[in-house]
């Protein structure tokens, strides 16, 4: 028994120490790390949901919001801490945004997977180069920037540039857009040399109706990112 549990040992140590056996598990987690990456990327990315017509020097809005997006469940398991039952990752999040002079918009947002460690932050720049008017509609560029924190294994992040066209009737302002994203994701769970890499750039479609009454705002968004992303939000504006 002592001489099989020896063998046993050293045929273990011997396995774990070869080259070939590193590389063959990092080929095999490479494409289960890529999908997650994707998919991750695609959750934390940020979206402004809103229209291209510039708040104004006093314009401000604080709200809230939740995205649901389309994953992989089964995938998922892998790096959640309770198995995601459901086809959809739930993202909420807490969002300001305030108008400056020159057709200018920053704003920012803070959001948390429930559950889980996953802390997301995020920022935006937005430039309205047509303002809009009661005949013609806004038309603007935005630059935006997110980051995964809370996860040691995993370096995640997500920027890009999006284009928005919109156009107020009355209480309601629907928009479109288009814009390029890159996701860049590390993981590396030894703290070691070995690291799997992921590198991609997309492209995103997206388009919402927001509604106002009053100072209440409350903004529908539908966009495809890899896979599609739902997204409503509710705040105070003006």
């Amino acid at each position: 028994m002592k001489l099989v549990l020896t063998s046993i040992l050293a045929l273990l140590l011997f396995t774990l120490g070869s080259p070939a056996f590193a590389l063959d598990f990092n080929i095999q987690f490479q494409s289960d790390f890529d999908q997650i990456a994707r998919e991750a990327g695609t959750a934390i990315t940020y979206r402004a949901l809103a229209p291209a017509e510039p708040g104004g020097l006093t314009g401000f809005d604080i709200s809230v919001a939740v995205s649901a997006v389309k994953v992989d469940s089964t995938l998922w398991t892998l790096v959640t801490s309770d198995s995601v039952s459901s086809d959809y990752l739930y993202v909420p999040s807490i969002r300001v945004r305030k108008g400056l002079p020159f057709g200018i918009d920053v704003g920012a947002s803070y959001a948390q997977i429930p559950g889980e460690d996953f802390k997301v932050v995020g920022g935006e720049l937005q430039w309205a180069l047509l303002e809009g008017s009661v005949a013609t509609p806004a038309f603007a560029l935005r630059g935006h920037y997110s980051k995964l924190l809370g996860v040691d294994d995993i370096d995640l992040t997500s920027y890009g540039a999006d284009a928005v066209i919109s156009k107020g009737f009355a209480i309601f302002t629907p928009y479109a857009g288009i814009g390029a994203v890159q996701m860049n994701g590390d993981y590396n769970p030894f703290s070691v040399d070995v690291t799997d890499e992921y590198s991609e750039t997309s492209v995103r479609y997206f388009g919402g109706l927001r509604m106002t009454l009053a100072l209440l705002q409350v903004t529908a968004d539908v966009e495809y990112l890899e896979n599609p992303v739902y997204s409503l939000k509710v705040g105070l504006g003006w």
